[in-house]
């Protein structure tokens, strides 16, 4: 081999170990070329003829000895030796050179790399029972200002890796942690969430809390997000633990395919499916209720004997607009509905949108088989109208109904009609500004008819005054100071500021889905409940026989029980003893069969034609055992295979077995919740 290439190829070699966050791979070539240098001057010493005493004598120090002395440190030159003065100077110069001041420019270096490579995010470490936050969104400080989120990772090390800057993000968070959260180590890994090589080196198996959350304005957000989900899902298929798993997704589509996944207990991983917008509607129309009842949806006004009906506007058929709604359709279930009434009180649900003749088909399609069984009007203009009813073959029982109106809220026969509905006694109004500009909304919702900022005549805040919700991504600090400054503004409600995806309350709604999983599998297995486990630990082994849509049903029908008793009447009843009025029973089975079958239509889940579910109840009752066993299989194909559940009808039809599950899981509501 030539000289040049093989000069060049070790040079290529140097560089690359010097720009190595490994720090022994650079230290190599001073100690290798010192040592090259040793046993070149040891040779030569050696070899050297005898030559008298140059200062005196010099004793019996072997040569080695003397060369590696003036090696290592020239300032003993001259040495006491017989070697000359030119090889001692040769030796001492080398030594300086070659050895001492390149060791030293090369530890420098190693140091520099080594910062700059922790700063990057190249760096590795060893961790276990960690934190692990796989995407750099800047999602990731509210883990840090969230009581519920604070809880979990405090004492504990927060793992972060991120496809961005690993420098850029560090440095926000330091600017942006609170006080609270500075306590609290954490560190940032560059590297692709979805490579299973990175994974692996966050100790991915030894992991106690997982969240997915991205990284921001990914336009695949939610396909990386579940690639990553399922690398993690095989690299922990051996792990001894089972870890916290929260995965993030944007689209509803995402949420709906990930539900119908099977149980995962064999991944050794608990996953929550955390759709961001519905998460933020959740928060504000659920978390909120104990706050202020006049900010509510209900307002408390809708008890069994209430001619009202609640009514939710919402302007901009946006994502964040059509959580909101879908969050209201699962939560609106009231006591005062009957449908055998000439004109049912039903939850209104209202859309204001300038394409709203466009995105309706959309928005019909998305929820195909919720809009089968609604009540839904189309307005484009002030006189211009078209509706639609229910299906006859399915029957009419659902309790929301929708309408949507083509214009924008600046229009004048859209703030007639917005004027209007504040008139109608018989309505509880609540209006959201849910377009994807918070200046937008805030100018929207500032610029309403003076009638939705009227205060009684105490000039305090009453149940009369519409609400205003207002969406503000990002930081509504205006919006607030309008709240709590201004009283004309006191109805203002804005949510998904800066904190909105990270749930403050995410750990006591999963905690209340699994005391009401304990309580369903009890009822089921016709056990006697005297009390439910108040500890996590006693519910798990229950809950992880779920599969993540029965999960996701759990969450919904625990957080969703305290707001649909809000309008019934419980006070007098006891939290830990069951209730035992047949009545209150009734209604609260009522109302948790129509919040059922609400939840399953937006699911996915369709109904089945009237005549047939009854013949099939008919058979399921038969007393034959063939005949039975036959409709036994043919309701599990539907519900499995074809999303077909007979029992999304009303309330009355339901057989007696199920109405009785419905009353004994109502009488244990309080204990569970």
């Amino acid at each position: 081999m030539q000289i040049k290439p093989l000069w060049k190829r070790t040079l290529w070699h140097l560089d690359q170990s010097l720009d190595s966050n490994q720090a022994w791979r650079p230290l190599l070539w001073p100690l290798a070329l010192g040592l090259f240098f040793i046993l070149l001057f040891w040779l030569i010493g050696l070899l050297w003829p005898l030559s008298p005493l140059t200062l005196s004598t010099a004793g019996g120090v072997p040569r080695w000895v003397e060369t590696t002395a003036l090696f290592l440190n020239a300032g003993q030159f001259p040495l006491r030796s017989q070697l000359p003065f030119l090889f001692q100077a040769l030796i001492a110069i080398v030594g300086t050179a070659a050895f001492t001041a390149l060791f030293v420019a090369i530890l420098t270096i190693v140091l520099t790399n080594r910062l700059d490579n922790y700063r990057k995010g190249l760096s590795r470490y060893y961790f276990e029972n960690h934190i692990l936050v796989l995407g750099g969104s800047r999602e990731v400080v509210n883990l840090f200002l969230n009581p519920d989120s604070l809880s979990i990772i405090q004492g504990q090390t927060v793992l972060i890796l991120t496809e961005g800057d690993a420098r850029q993000l560090r440095e926000y968070l330091l600017a942006n942690l609170p006080d609270s959260g500075r306590t609290v180590p954490f560190v940032v890994y560059h590297g692709q969430r979805t490579n299973q090589s990175a994974l692996r080196s966050c100790q991915i198996e030894l992991a106690s809390h997982i969240f997915i959350l991205g990284e921001d304005n990914e336009t695949d957000h939610d396909s990386l997000n579940i690639a990553c989900w399922n690398a993690m899902r095989h690299l922990r298929s051996n792990a001894t633990q089972i870890a916290q798993c929260f995965l993030y997704v944007d689209q509803y589509i995402s949420g709906q395919l990930l539900r119908s996944l099977p149980q995962e207990s064999h991944t050794n991983l608990e996953t929550t499916v955390i759709n961001r917008y519905e998460n933020i509607a959740r928060q504000t129309l659920i978390r909120n209720t104990s706050v202020a009842d006049h900010l509510t949806l209900d307002r408390l006004l809708l008890a069994a004997d209430s001619h009202r009906l609640v009514h939710l506007v919402i302007v901009g058929m946006t994502p964040m607009g059509a959580a909101f709604a879908t969050t209201a359709a699962q939560i609106c279930h009231f006591p005062n509905f009957n449908p055998a009434d000439s004109r049912p009180l039903r939850t209104r649900i209202t859309f204001i949108d300038p394409r709203a003749d466009l995105l309706i088909d959309n928005f019909k399609t998305r929820y195909q088989n919720l809009f089968n069984l609604s009540h839904i009007t189309l307005r484009t203009d002030a006189s211009g109208w078209q509706s639609s009813r229910p299906d006859n073959a399915y029957g009419d029982f659902l309790d929301i109904e929708w309408e949507f109106l083509k214009g924008h809220v600046s229009q004048e026969w859209i703030r007639d009609r917005l004027t209007s509905y504040t008139r109608d006694e018989n309505q509880v109004l609540s209006i959201s500004f849910c377009n994807d500009t918070a200046q937008r909304n805030l100018n929207d919702a500032l610029s309403l008819p003076p009638s939705y900022f009227s205060l009684g005549d105490s000039g305090e805040p009453n149940t009369a005054t519409p609400v205003v919700f207002i969406y503000q991504p990002g930081n509504g600090t205006v919006a607030l100071a309008a709240q709590n400054e201004i009283p004309r503004y006191h109805n203002l409600v804005p949510f998904g500021m800066n904190n909105g995806s990270i749930d403050p309350f995410l750990s006591a709604s999963i905690l209340r889905a699994k005391r009401y999983n304990y309580v369903c599998h009890k009822v089921d297995n016709g056990k006697t409940i005297t009390t439910v486990p108040s500890e996590t630990q006693a519910l798990n082994s229950l809950w992880c026989q779920l599969s993540i849509p029965e999960k996701s049903s759990a969450i919904h029908a625990g957080e969703i029980l305290p707001v649909l008793m809000r309008n019934t009447p419980l006070s007098y009843c006891e939290p830990n003893i069951p209730i035992a009025d047949d009545s209150l029973l009734d209604t609260l089975a009522r109302i948790s069969h129509q919040r059922w079958m609400t939840e399953m239509l937006l699911e996915g889940y369709a109904p089945m034609p009237a005549d047939q579910r009854r013949r099939l109840n008919q058979a399921l009752l038969c007393d034959d055992e063939g005949t039975r066993q036959e409709a036994v299989i043919l309701n599990k194909r539907n519900a499995s295979l074809h999303h077909i559940l007979k029992d999304i009808a009303p309330y009355d039809e339901l057989p007696d077995t199920l109405r009785q599950h419905y009353r004994t899981v109502a009488s244990h509501c309080r204990m569970s919740s």
